[in-house]
């Protein structure tokens, strides 16, 4: 079979079963997990309430970056990831490696989201050994992404619904609250908190960007939109639509629920090993008001792990597709049900050896992990960014589509700016230097195994 018939197949591989309103609800679904349920406590701690500054901050240059992503998949459909366009515009061999550390970050993206579920359960079972709910999620989830996309569209439109309608009860809830004078036993719900412990900059300029790391965590997976185009019935208008509609799901999701945690309990009091949504909700006397938004922000984990290993199963495939070697022939081939079967499950295999990392750090095994996520999704975007400005340097404008990044080439520089200036924090701060460092030297591994691999083939 020739290449050129191989790459057909694949564009008729997948099967195009997600609708508009899967793709709506799973970029906006996507977004919403374990960074914003567990992780915004420790970006508090860290930052006091500046943190809502900071969210805006990153949440703008990530609105930025899904514009360069959605210019890039508009642009030619029948490509299914990012990587196949980093190939095209950098070369196969920044390719392969992006891809395979593009691979490895869902990997621990998802390990760190079953880590949570063990915390979120210690809630109602405190005794409860912390690994077995992420070994049975993953478990129930490996079946469902094995079925169909379908399934799993249908699932995350589940999730997602649950995870909006919490997070909008939430805000009214505190919102009338503060409009009729009630308090917690942390004190009065009021706007006055937000000054409270030192003022908005409570923890200064170090405390200011010690926060990056978890808010940043925070929003990945907002670039799964990207991932979904080659399952999506109508991809043309509901990615685009999708990603202008960022800002005010980030104004709405983000920055408004964290004002209201904020409102409602003083930020020195906000708890770094539970959920500040439990916590307030609790505090507020509300009967089983704890236990049922610790219902939602575990099926928060569990969607967002479901999310992963979507995105997981489908990136080893890619990377693998067309390739020679037993390796490649075994992820980079499709089920009888149009879905990367074996991929899906040597990624679930990985992942679900995140509770053994727990066993072996202990509390520290969420930070560690998300830590070690957030830096290998930071070379990994700016690399798509410069894939990006490639791209539109060697396309004519005549055959530029609708949908582009606006201002370029100056805000593509000033994204990847930005991303080259986390690494250089995360490098810079005691607390992040080893996992960053673990993501470059990932990064160079990859590398030279990729040159080592070619150097053999040619000889």
């Amino acid at each position: 079979m020739k290449k050129e018939e191989k790459t057909n197949t694949i564009q008729t591989g997948y099967r195009r079963t997600l609708s508009n309103s899967h793709i709506q609800l799973i970029a906006l679904g996507g977004t919403i997990g374990t960074g914003l349920f567990l992780g915004v406590g420790d970006s508090i701690h860290r930052a006091g309430p500046s943190v809502i500054l900071i969210f805006i901050i990153v949440g703008f240059f990530l609105f930025l970056l899904m514009r360069a992503l959605g210019e890039l998949i508009l642009s030619d459909l029948k490509k299914h990831t990012y990587i196949e366009f980093i190939e095209k515009y950098l070369g196969k061999n920044v390719g392969f490696i992006s891809g395979y550390l593009y691979w490895i970050s869902w990997l621990t993206l998802a390990m760190a989201e079953l880590t949570a579920l063990g915390i979120y359960f210690e809630y109602w079972f405190p005794h409860l050994p912390t690994w077995l709910p992420g070994l049975v999620t993953m478990i129930v989830l490996l079946i469902i992404n094995l079925i169909s996309a379908k399934v799993f569209g249908n699932l995350e439109f589940s999730f997602a619904i649950i995870k909006i309608l919490t997070i909008l009860a939430f805000v009214a809830m505190i919102g009338y609250f503060l409009i009729v004078g009630e308090s917690t036993k942390y004190g009065d719900i009021s706007l006055a908190n937000l000054n409270a412990g030192g003022g908005f900059f409570a923890k200064g300029s170090h405390g200011f960007l010690l926060g990056f790391q978890m808010v940043i965590f925070s929003f990945i997976g907002v670039e799964l939109i990207g991932l979904t185009a080659a399952e999506a019935q109508d991809p043309k208008n509901t990615i685009a639509r999708a990603i202008d509609q960022l800002p005010i799901r980030i104004i709405l999701f983000y920055v408004i629920a964290i004002v209201a945690i904020l409102v409602a309990i003083p930020w020195p009091k906000i708890s770094t090993t539970s959920s500040p949504f439990v916590q307030a909700l609790s505090a507020t006397g509300i009967k089983n008001a704890g236990s049922i938004i610790n219902f939602v922000v575990i099926s928060a984990a569990i969607s967002s792990t479901n999310s992963f290993l979507y995105s997981a199963g489908r990136l080893l495939f890619s990377v693998n597709f067309d390739g020679k070697s037993k390796w490649s022939k075994t992820f980079g081939k499709l089920s009888k049900t149009q879905v990367p079967r074996n991929a899906l499950i040597f990624s679930s295999l990985i992942i679900a050896c995140a509770p053994l990392i727990t066993l072996i750090i202990g509390d520290s095994a969420f930070t560690f992990i998300s830590s070690t996520s957030t830096s290998m999704f930071l070379i990994i975007w700016a690399i798509m960014i410069v894939t990006h400005i490639r791209y539109r340097k060697e396309t004519a404008n005549e055959n530029l589509k609708s949908f582009q990044m606006p201002l370029f080439p100056y805000l593509d520089y000033l994204v990847l700016a930005f991303f080259v200036a986390m690494i250089a924090l995360l490098l810079y701060l005691d607390k992040f230097r080893i996992p960053m460092m673990a993501a470059l030297v990932t990064f160079v591994i990859l590398y030279s195994i990729t040159k080592f691999i070619r150097e053999k083939n040619n000889n």
